[in-house]
Formats: C-alpha cells, sequence, structure tokens
C-alpha cells in the first residue's frame, strides 16, 4: 500500500464508509465481493428487518418531527482475525446487508494492518455513487422549469 493511499484510507472515517456501503447497490458490492479473498466470519446478529423513525427539523433547525417510520435491515458479524462488521441498510435486503457488513470488518482490518485491499473498494464505490448522483442532478436539470412573470405593461393603470 502506497503512502498515498494510507493517507486516503485515514481520511475516509468509517462513517463514511459504512454510508457508501449502505447507499451502494447490491450488484456493485457482488461485483466487488467477487474477486476479493472470502475471510471466514461468524455472525453475531444475522441479517434481520427491523423498523427506523425517520425523523425531520422544521428549517433544518427548528422543531424536531416524527416522520413516519422505514424499513431497514441489520445485521453483525466478526471475521476471522477479530474485526466486528456491523450495516444497517435501507430496506429488506439481507444479502446487502450481510454483504456491508463484511465489507466493514475488512476495511477496518486493512486500517490496523495497512494492507490496502478494501480501500480501493471503497473509493470505486465512492466513485460510483458521485456519477450517479451527477447523472441524477443533470437528468434534473434538463428537465428543470423556469416560472416566470411578465410584469404589468406600463399604461398608467396600476389596478
Amino acid at each position: 500500500m502506497s503512502a498515498t493511499q494510507i493517507a486516503a484510507a485515514d481520511r475516509c472515517t468509517r462513517q463514511v464508509w459504512m454510508t457508501l456501503l449502505a447507499k451502494a447497490p447490491l450488484a456493485e458490492l457482488e461485483r466487488h465481493w467477487a474477486v476479493i479473498a472470502r475471510p471466514k466470519f461468524q455472525w453475531i446478529r444475522r441479517p434481520e428487518y427491523g423498523a427506523t423513525m425517520l425523523r425531520g427539523a422544521v428549517g433544518r433547525t427548528g422543531a424536531v418531527f416524527n416522520l413516519g417510520e422505514a424499513t431497514v435491515t441489520r445485521c453483525t458479524l466478526q471475521i476471522e482475525t477479530g474485526e466486528i462488521g456491523i450495516a444497517y441498510v435501507l430496506g429488506r435486503n439481507k444479502r446487502h446487508a450481510a454483504l456491508a457488513a463484511l465489507f466493514d470488518a475488512l476495511m477496518q482490518r486493512d486500517l490496523a494492518t495497512r494492507t490496502g485491499a478494501i480501500a480501493p473498494v471503497i473509493a470505486a464505490l465512492d466513485q460510483y455513487l458521485r456519477e450517479a448522483e451527477r447523472a441524477v442532478r443533470c437528468e434534473t436539470q434538463r428537465s428543470k422549469v423556469d416560472f416566470f412573470m411578465l410584469g404589468r405593461e406600463a399604461n398608467g393603470d396600476d389596478r
């Protein structure tokens, strides 16, 4: 692992990579899972469905209110070297939660051992999600409609 890769991995906090793993499509996780060495692991909590309360705040800083509930899938596992991986994924996808937890544990192992096997996977997921967001923004911008009002003609009548 190069010094640049180590510095980049150190800047990527666990919160950041767990968010990327939760947001990434299952197909992307499967694609990366197919090319890495598979660790032995044991379940601490097998993937299971649950619910979480979505909360909002008026104007982002005002009074907090309950918006509604959303289904989540969560799991916890421990890989053979002792790292514990955790995942919470929006929706009902046990495979997605399991892979996210495995990548979480492997990323922790990478940071501890400085091997750098999983950091490129996290970087690729980050790039994929940025490109997907950029495509959505471009599509939204193309379909944007500007509404405007024509000013009243100056005829001396202000009614």
